[in-house]
């Protein structure tokens, strides 16, 4: 049986999609601004708190990983820097994540 492909059918298999340092999905951590479907192709909008992250390249992979798992169409992952209140938001996030002892 073939799935639905809908903006929140991926974003909902995105939630199976972890960071690797933080150990929680990136849907949970705000880092998926958007999800577009145009003709063939599931379309991406990763955020990031700053251009140059590390592990963007990382990042990427697991989107593209988590959605090939259940989709075969083309995936095209964009990459933005997060606005100021998207990292307030992240900022947040990741310190509930990483507890109040840093």
């Amino acid at each position: 049986m073939k799935v639905k492909i809908t903006s929140e059918n991926i974003k909902n298999t995105l939630k199976k999609a972890i960071h690797p340092e933080l150990n929680k999905s990136l849907v949970e951590l705000a880092m998926i601004r958007k999800v577009e479907i145009s003709d063939n192709t599931i379309v991406v909008t990763l955020v990031i708190p700053f251009e140059y992250v590390p592990i963007k390249a990382d990042l990427v992979k697991i989107i593209k990983d988590t959605i090939r798992k259940k989709y075969s169409n083309k995936i095209k992952v964009l990459v933005k820097e997060m606005n100021k209140e998207e990292k307030k938001i992240f900022g947040d996030l990741v310190k509930q994540v990483r507890g109040s002892s840093l």
